[in-house]
C-alpha cells in the first residue's frame, strides 16, 4: 500500500476523514480539494465588465476637468471639510498637477498657488494612495470648513484637466479626515465634489466668482457673460460613464492573487491529470489582452485612476507586475522555442516586467527591494515572493544566470533585513530611515518569504555556491515556524502572539514549504511530517457551508501594533490566499504518494 512506508502519514490522513469540524465532514483528498478550490475560482470569476460612474476623489486624488473645447479662462469651487487635524505631528500639503495653462489656487480668498506651464504636468501613480506631482506647497489647513478656489487658464483649447491633492508633509500620503465636497450640502449634489463655470475673458467678473463668502445659493444665482459672449452659470461637473469591474479585487482583474493562483492552477494540473484548467487560464490572459488597450483608452480620455487593470498601469510596486506575469511566461516556456514570437502580447509583457523589476524596481543602497511606505525605504516581506518568481521563470525561459542570480541576492538580503534571530521567524517590515522593524510577525508575510525560498530552492542547481547558504535560511526559518504552530494545526495571524487568531492563508503557505522541503530532501521527515499532516488538515476544514474558504486575512499593509493585526479581518475566498492553497494541495499529493 502507498501508505506503509510511513506509518505515521498513513494514520494521520486516514483519521482526517472522521475527524472533521463540523463545517466539512466530508473526507478530500488533495485532488479534492485541489479541486474544489479551482472551482470556487472558476465559479466566481466574470470575464466582463459592469458600468460605473467616475468617482471625484480617485485614491486620495481629485479631478478637476472642465468640460469645454472653448479656450479662455475657467473657475471652479470646492469646499474642504476638515477634522482633527490638531491630532497629528505632521503638516499639510497641497500637491498639484495640470494640464500646460496657467493656473492660480486658492484657500479662503488668499492665494496659496500659482504656476504657468508650457507643458503638461507629470502624476505618477507610486504606491496605494502615494503619487509624485509636478508641485507640492505647504498650507495650512485647521479643523473647519474652508473655501477651495481653482482659476485656470488651458494652454490648449480642451486640455483642462487639473489634478490636487492634499497630503502629509511627513510621507507624502493623503491627509487624514479631510474631504472636498461640492458648495452645496443637498445629498444629491455633495458628491459631485465641485462646481465650474467657464470659459470667460481674463478677469472678467473674477471678484464676484472668487468672493468666498458667497453660498450655494447665491452661486447658483449668479450668470455671466461667457468668452463668446453666451450667458453661462455654475454648472456641475460632467459625469462620465465607465467600464468597471464587480469589486475591487475580483478574481479577472490583473493582482498578483490572479497570477499566483494562475501559476498554481497550471501545477494543479501537471499534478491530476484529471483536472484540466487550461481553458480557463488562456481565458483569463486573453480578458486582459483583449481590452488592455480599451482600458488605456478611457484612462486617457476621462482622467481614470482606479479602475479595471488598476496595477497594470501603475506598474511600480512588485505586487503590480511579478506575479501577474508568470503565466504569461509559462505559456512561453511550454512553447517549442522556434514557436515562441518575440512580438507577441505575452512575451512583451515579460521583458518589460522583468526589465522594470531588475532595473527601476525601488531599491535600498544595498540593492534590495524596498517600498516608498509606510517610511521611506521599507523593506517588506511580501516583496520577496512577489518580484521571484517572474524572474525564476525568466532564467527557465532563457537560460540566463543573472535572473536567478538577483533571486538568490534579494532572499539572502530579505534575511538580513527581517530576520528576528531569537525566534527565527520574520518581522513584516523594516523601515531603513531609522534602522527599526515593524511591530509585529505576521503570517502571511512570513508566508510569501517561504514560498519564495521554496521556489528558488526548486530552481537552484545542487552546485550553485549560494545553495548551501540559501538551504541554510530555508531549514532555520522552518524551524522558527514549526515551534509556533498551533495545537489547531494553523498558524496564528500573528506568529508569536497566541491571542491573535488562526489564519488560513499562512497555513497553507507552511504547509506546502514543509511538504516541499520533505519531498526534496531539505527537512527532516520525521521532524516535520506531524506538523505539515496537521497543518494540511486543518487547512481542508475551513469551508463553510457555502462552500467558501474561510479565515483569510484580507490584503494588509505593515501595521503597528499585534493588536491591528489582529483586528484586520478575513474575507471568504478571498483570492489572496488561494493559490496558497492550491501550491499546498499538490505538494502534500507528492508526500502522501511518496
Amino acid at each position: 500500500m502507498k501508505f506503509s512506508k510511513y506509518p505515521l502519514l498513513a494514520a494521520t490522513f486516514l483519521l482526517f476523514s472522521v475527524s472533521c469540524s463540523t463545517t466539512q465532514e466530508q473526507e478530500m483528498t488533495p485532488k479534492e480539494f485541489a479541486k474544489h478550490v479551482s472551482d470556487v475560482i472558476v465559479k466566481g470569476t466574470n470575464f466582463s465588465f459592469e458600468p460605473a460612474i467616475q468617482e471625484f476623489e480617485q485614491d486620495g486624488v481629485y479631478l478637476f476637468d472642465f468640460p469645454s473645447d472653448e479656450r479662455g479662462v475657467f473657475y471652479a469651487r470646492s469646499v474642504i471639510e476638515a477634522e482633527k487635524v490638531s491630532e497629528n505631528d505632521f503638516g499639510t500639503h497641497l500637491a498639484v498637477s495640470h494640464q500646460a495653462g496657467e493656473i492660480e489656487i486658492m484657500l479662503n480668498g488668499v492665494s496659496i498657488y500659482k504656476n504657468s506651464s508650457t507643458k503638461d504636468g507629470h502624476l505618477n501613480h507610486v504606491d496605494y494612495g502615494l503619487f509624485e506631482f509636478e508641485e507640492k506647497v505647504p498650507v495650512s489647513i485647521t479643523d473647519d470648513e474652508h473655501q477651495l478656489l481653482i482659476k485656470y487658464t488651458p494652454r490648449k483649447a480642451g486640455e483642462n484637466r487639473v489634478h490636487i491633492s492634499f497630503i502629509r508633509s511627513d510621507n507624502a500620503l493623503p491627509f487624514p479626515n479631510l474631504e472636498l465636497r461640492s458648495p452645496s450640502k443637498k445629498e444629491e449634489l455633495e458628491h459631485y465634489g465641485y462646481w465650474w463655470i467657464g470659459p470667460l475673458a481674463n478677469n472678467a467678473n473674477s471678484q464676484a466668482l472668487t468672493d468666498p463668502n458667497k453660498t450655494g445659493a447665491e452661486l447658483v444665482a449668479q450668470e455671466v457673460k461667457s468668452i463668446s459672449g453666451n450667458t453661462i452659470r455654475w454648472d456641475i461637473p460632467k459625469l462620465h460613464l465607465v467600464k468597471s469591474l464587480p469589486g475591487w479585487l475580483t478574481y479577472q482583474n490583473w493582482h498578483y492573487s490572479g497570477g499566483t493562483f494562475l501559476d498554481a492552477m497550471r501545477q494543479v494540473g501537471d499534478q491530476f491529470s484529471e483536472l484540466d484548467y487550461s481553458n480557463y487560464i488562456e481565458d483569463h490572459m486573453a480578458f486582459l489582452a483583449d481590452n488592455i488597450d480599451d482600458i488605456e483608452q478611457m484612462r486617457e480620455d476621462y482622467g481614470v485612476i482606479e479602475g479595471p487593470f488598476g496595477h497594470y498601469f501603475r506598474a511600480s510596486l512588485l505586487d503590480d507586475v511579478g506575479m501577474q506575469t508568470v503565466p504569461y511566461t509559462n505559456k512561453l516556456i511550454a512553447m517549442d522555442p522556434e514557436d515562441r514570437d518575440p512580438n507577441s502580447y505575452g512575451y512583451r509583457l515579460t521583458n518589460r516586467v522583468v526589465d522594470h523589476i531588475m532595473n527601476d524596481a525601488s531599491r535600498l543602497p544595498d540593492g534590495t527591494w524596498a517600498r516608498f511606505t509606510p517610511d521611506t525605504m521599507s523593506v517588506w516581506a511580501d516583496d520577496l515572493f512577489m518580484g521571484s518568481i517572474v524572474l525564476l521563470k525568466m532564467a527557465e525561459l532563457t537560460g540566463e544566470q543573472k535572473y536567478l542570480d538577483e533571486v538568490v541576492k534579494q532572499v539572502i538580503q530579505f534575511d538580513r533585513h527581517l530576520i528576528d534571530a531569537p525566534s527565527g521567524l520574520y518581522w513584516h517590515g523594516w523601515f531603513s530611515r531609522n534602522d527599526e522593524y515593524s511591530s509585529s510577525k505576521w503570517g502571511r508575510a512570513n508566508g510569501w518569504t517561504m514560498m519564495a525560498k521554496t521556489e528558488l530552492l526548486k530552481a537552484m542547481p545542487s552546485d550553485h555556491p549560494k545553495r548551501a547558504e540559501i538551504l541554510e535560511i530555508f531549514e532555520r526559518h522552518s524551524a522558527g515556524l514549526l515551534a509556533v504552530q498551533s495545537q489547531d494545526g494553523r498558524w496564528h495571524q500573528v506568529l508569536d502572539k497566541t491571542d491573535t487568531y488562526l489564519e488560513t492563508s499562512a497555513t497553507a503557505m507552511f504547509v506546502r514549504a514543509f511538504a516541499a522541503g520533505i519531498n526534496e530532501g531539505w527537512l527532516d521527515r520525521e521532524t516535520y511530517e506531524a506538523a505539515t499532516i496537521k497543518g494540511w488538515n486543518a487547512i481542508t476544514k475551513q469551508i463553510d457551508e457555502n462552500g467558501d474558504i474561510t479565515g483569510i486575512v484580507r490584503g494588509t499593509p505593515i501595521l503597528f501594533s499585534d493588536e491591528e493585526y489582529d483586528n484586520w479581518g478575513t474575507r471568504r475566498s478571498d483570492p489572496r490566499g488561494l493559490g496558497a492553497l492550491l501550491y499546498a494541495s499538490v505538494e502534500m499529493d507528492k508526500l502522501i504518494n511518496n
